[in-house]
């Protein structure tokens, strides 16, 4: 009993939020101008927000649950969705058709690696992000990394599987 107790209070316990450092190290690799572009799990302080209002791209994030909003008005999603729900996350925006630049365990990196999880696109596996400001302040080390379901316009994003088959 001891250990689903243990469990469910990590999987309640997923707000981490990225280090600019971070959004600058994977996200000047994309040319994202003329991009209408979403961060559905992120507000105005949100350090990937202020990257991409920095460089002056069409962003807009949302204080709406990520399942509520209308996708059809944006051409991409970058965020750093809760990881208590990744999966489910990835899921809807392969279904609604719609690229994405996120933050992932490196678990979920792995799995889609070794063929464990398959989403049906390609994933390109991006930088890491191993430090993460907490709500109090503090910052924790946490394995994780970015993925994408396109390539990066330098080239330089791994494949993690072949053409979505998850091998």
């Amino acid at each position: 009993m001891q250990q689903l107790k243990t469990c469910k209070r990590k999987t309640m316990d997923d707000e981490f939020f990225t280090m600019y450092k971070d959004c600058v190290r994977e996200l000047h690799k994309y040319d994202l101008r003329g991009k209408k572009i979403i961060c559905p799990c992120d507000n105005k302080d949100s350090n990937i927000y202020k990257y991409l209002k920095h460089c002056y791209y069409d962003v807009k994030c949302d204080s709406k649950e990520w399942r509520k909003i209308d996708y059809s008005k944006y051409d991409i999603v970058i965020t750093n969705p809760p990881f208590s729900q990744v999966r489910e996350f990835i899921r809807y925006l392969v279904s609604i058709k719609i690229d994405f630049i996120i933050i992932v365990s490196d678990v979920l990196r792995y799995s889609i690696k070794n063929g464990k999880t398959n989403f049906g696109v390609p994933i390109y596996k991006g930088w890491d992000a191993q430090k993460f400001y907490r709500p109090d302040g503090n910052i924790k080390a946490v394995h994780c990394g970015w993925i994408a379901s396109f390539q990066d316009d330098w080239n330089e994003n791994i494949l993690l599987n072949s053409k979505g088959d998850g091998k």
